[in-house]
């Protein structure tokens, strides 16, 4: 082709994509989906643009832009150009070049053990006292930005990588999520921040472009904009608002931080502006199936319809009330939203212990304080038989559910015991309406102690169990992300989905093209997801975030992997990828 063509078609591209039409849009690949060549020919580019400048230009643009874009509801729009910019850099070196994206979802369980940390790919930890990557493609590289100095990296400030984000939790934040901003601050002051602390060394600065990391990074954080745009695409290709966080109004006509020629509707949807989409690495595609599963197995066995959509976190209001922070609150039992704002209005969840199922046996610990309880509500009900009576078929009814919906659920060593429960610091509903039936019981004005009646006793009981500050409701919120939670209790519920290991667990490792295991040789703490790490205050402060926010963030994704986990036979796809690396080639 003469150069006089190729400007031309470059000049007609270019025309096309201002006009918003993109008739054959470039496809972003997850790396490992790339063949060995490709790979290759990626690392060359990447090579070249370090020495000819671009990727100290790219650092320097995000270390002047810093404050800006991040902890702003710019946040993902900047880093969809900044990437794309990347991608243009890589193209004028070697046109045609594929510019792929890393699903750090898949290597959650275990990152330490992926591919992408191998010379293969990406190369491992750094060495020596600065740190240096010493092989992969990018060994001994010298950087510029922002000072002279050898490609660094320090995984978790040491030799390896706490957990990511699994993609489960991805998938229930992009269902929770009904508007950009809300998307963008639970992205970056969740999943995002891990994988820069994971890898570290220059990851951890603002200069964090220097490794290509950064943009295999972010390239998946833009993919999950993308994956929730594409969620609602008649609508939500034109979103973009200040939910969650404390900007002034913003609006599609603001310029882009770096790129004073852009605009945020510039960056809304990829698909015409910059002509690309994202190809799925499976793990979107089997978390949706596994979801769905388990919501129609739990439906047929308890006799209701399936739900519409897979389990998910309740929808976010329209605007908080309080800005800043937050999405819906806690609504009703077994549904629970993204964390409500910090603040009087922010309901308690399930955090303190871990759910798991148990088989249908109390503690004796938990049955103690049952009957502690018991005694202590039937003598409330005085001198008078039919009231004692009364009271106490009444009081054994609300243990008997209690002991059905709650212990029945909940194995006697998991932690979160009856008497636990009751102590917690967030769970102190009954022992709090016990104490109050006996002083108003010892309150009589004529000094004579007050017999209480059947009203006074469900009155306190019943808020105290299933009011909208009751226990029951607050304990079920775990597993109310995972399964319908029915009457016949927690127990049968997880039994009804137990199935699905047999039933689609194959069809997982089909979906992510990997090898299959047999299951019941990895061992149990192996198929667990696990919890993801606290991120230290500094990097809040440093990238503008709200720390409370993330922790209660935090908190209710190890509720909801303990929910996954509490499925007898759950596997995730982030545990196939893992265990198929490891066991894989043994069967």
């Amino acid at each position: 082709m003469t150069r006089r063509a190729t400007i031309l078609l470059v000049a007609l591209a270019f025309a096309a994509s201002a006009n918003c039409q993109c008739a054959n849009p470039v496809s972003r690949p997850e790396i490992r989906s790339l063949s060995p060549d490709d790979r290759a020919r990626f690392f060359r580019a990447l090579d070249q643009i370090r020495s000819n400048g671009e990727l100290d230009r790219l650092s320097r643009l995000h270390v002047d832009n810093a404050d800006t874009i991040h902890g702003h509801p710019v946040f993902l729009a900047f880093h969809r150009v900044f990437v794309n910019d990347f991608a243009s850099a890589l193209n004028k070196v070697d046109p045609g070049v594929p510019v792929p994206y890393w699903d750090w979802s898949l290597d959650a369980t275990n990152p330490i053990s992926s591919d992408i940390f191998t010379p293969d790919y990406l190369g491992g930890n750094g060495a020596g006292p600065q740190n240096c990557v010493q092989n992969g493609p990018f060994a001994n590289w010298q950087m510029n930005v922002e000072n002279s100095h050898c490609l660094a990296r320090k995984f978790n400030q040491g030799d390896s990588i706490s957990p990511f984000w699994p993609p489960e939790a991805l998938l229930s934040m992009q269902k929770t999520c009904s508007q950009y901003g809300a998307l963008s601050s639970g992205i970056e002051n969740g999943c995002h921040g891990a994988v820069h602390l994971g890898i570290s060394g220059d990851m951890s600065t603002m200069f964090a472009p220097n490794d290509p990391f950064f943009f295999l990074h972010h390239g998946m954080v833009d993919k999950l904009w993308y994956d929730w745009q594409m969620m609602a695409p008649d609508s939500r290709f034109q979103l973009y608002d200040n939910v969650n966080y404390n900007d002034p109004q913003v609006s599609p006509e603001d310029p882009i931080p770096g790129y004073p020629n852009m605009h945020v509707k510039d960056a809304l949807d990829p698909r015409n502006g910059f002509c690309y989409v994202y190809v799925d690495s499976g793990s979107g595609a089997a978390t949706k199936m596994l979801m769905q599963e388990i919501n129609k197995q739990s439906a047929t066995k308890n006799g209701a319809a399936p739900p519409g959509t897979a389990p998910g976190l309740a929808p976010n209001p329209a605007q908080p009330s309080s800005p800043g922070v937050g999405a819906a609150p806690m609504s009703s039992p077994g549904v629970t939203g993204m964390p409500a704002p910090p603040g009087d209005n922010a309901l308690p969840s399930i955090t303190d212990a871990a759910l798991a199922a148990g088989n249908g046996a109390p503690s004796a610990e938990s049955a103690a304080q049952l009957n502690e309880l018991t005694n202590s509500v039937s003598h409330l009900s005085g001198n008078n038989n039919d009231k004692a009576i009364a009271s106490a078929a009444l009081h054994n009814q609300q243990m008997n559910f209690l002991q059905n919906a709650i212990l029945n659920g909940l194995s006697g060593n998991s932690g979160l015991s009856m008497a636990s429960a009751l102590t917690n610091r967030h769970h102190r509903f009954l022992r709090r309406y016990v104490a109050t039936l006996l002083r108003r019981a010892d309150a009589g004005a004529d000094g004579e102690v007050k017999g209480l009646g059947l009203n006074d006793i469900l009155t306190g009981l019943s808020d105290g169990l299933l009011g909208k500050d009751g226990l029951v409701g607050h304990l079920l919120t775990g597993l109310g992300h995972v399964v319908e939670v029915l009457p016949q209790g927690l127990a049968e519920t997880l039994k009804a989905v137990g199935s699905i290991t047999e039933n689609v667990t194959n069809d997982v490792f089909d979906i992510l093209k990997l090898p299959k295991v047999d299951l019941t040789k990895v061992p149990e703490k192996e198929r667990r997801i696990p919890y993801v790490a606290e991120l230290p205050d500094w990097w809040y402060q440093k990238n503008n975030l709200n720390a409370t926010y993330a922790a209660q963030l935090r908190q209710q994704v190890h509720s909801l992997i303990d929910g996954f986990n509490n499925i007898p036979g759950y596997v995730s796809p982030a545990v196939v990828h893992y265990v198929a690396k490891k066991y894989g080639n043994s069967e």
